[in-house]
């Protein structure tokens, strides 16, 4: 059997994740391109004389996209709103497929982090699991009998909308308080300096180091990421609820979360199911295979 090769995109905040990968997810080449342009047809305009290269080299067969926004995978059109303009309100499947030539896909970014965890990672052995990656907001995605659930308006795993509580009048969602973005801002209130002086490593660093006013703003954080995940539990009741993101993998995550669902929970009886956090396996690398894992179920 002729091996076949997949051109699969990842779209980001400040770059595209590109990757030459086969039906088992292996990569065979990698490179990026800048996604802050004008149009998308500048995007394509500076996709095709690498894709004309490629061609070369490799049988390639589809392109596979992940992308943020709320994607309408039948109709190409990515709906909703992102750091991206320019990708929103028109069909965007059937820009690659004339441009191109060939046979293209679209998925969410969380849900296609969500297939890779289904397909070949820590929720391979799950039906019904949800994930949260958590960023610069708290994305995600919902699989419920192997499949993922999009909801009405396709915004079923949008986890960072939802409202955690409010302050002096103002509505602080998920996204707020318990994504990346999140620890950072409280973290840089603490301490009284400008966010981008801080990333979430450096967080890290200074609750290690014992900084009074860092730990009391990190534990906070852990409280409402814990609180999320309660939520989320009792919303939609998966078997696991797996954490992505670079913050993630931040030393004794999965232990300090569940201290404080202990916590929370010895003040809560009524409520008897408790949440199972998780790890996910893939790192960067999610949002492409479940790309392509996309892609697969649909063409065949």
């Amino acid at each position: 059997m002729t091996e076949r090769y997949y051109l699969v995109l990842d779209f980001g905040g400040t770059s595209v994740k590109c990757a030459v990968m086969n039906q088992e997810a292996k990569i065979f080449e990698r490179f990026s391109l800048p996604s802050r342009v004008a149009s998308y047809d500048a995007w394509l305009d500076s996709l095709a004389p690498k894709l004309e290269q490629l061609k070369h080299d490799y049988a390639i067969a589809g392109i596979a996209v992940s992308t943020c926004g709320a994607v309408n995978v039948e109709t190409g059109v990515i709906e909703g709103s992102s750091a991206l303009d320019y990708i929103h309100g028109f069909d965007v499947k059937s820009l690659y497929q004339e441009r191109f030539g060939l046979p293209t896909e679209l998925e969410n970014d969380g849900c296609c982090a969500a297939l890779a965890e289904d397909w070949l990672g820590a929720a391979s052995e799950s039906n019904d699991f949800c994930l949260l990656v958590l960023g610069s907001g708290v994305g995600g995605a919902i699989v419920k009998s192997g499949h993922i659930l999009k909801g009405h308006h396709l915004h079923g795993g949008e986890f960072g909308y939802s409202i955690l509580r409010f302050e002096q009048g103002k509505p602080l969602t998920y996204s707020d308080l318990a994504s990346t973005r999140g620890i950072i801002e409280q973290t840089a209130r603490a301490k009284e300096i400008s966010p981008k002086e801080l990333d979430g490593l450096k967080v890290f660093e200074f609750y290690e180091q014992g900084d009074e006013a860092v730990i009391a703003a990190v534990e906070q954080w852990y409280f409402d990421l814990a609180t999320v995940l309660i939520n989320v539990q009792y919303s939609v009741d998966p078997q696991y609820i797996l954490l992505g993101g670079a913050i993630s993998r931040s030393s004794g995550l999965i232990d300090k979360l569940n201290q404080k669902l202990d916590a929370i929970l010895a003040q809560h009886p009524i409520a008897k199911v408790r949440p199972n956090p998780k790890l996910t396996q893939f790192g960067n690398d999610a949002n492409l295979i479940g790309a392509l894992k996309h892609f697969l179920n649909t063409q065949g």
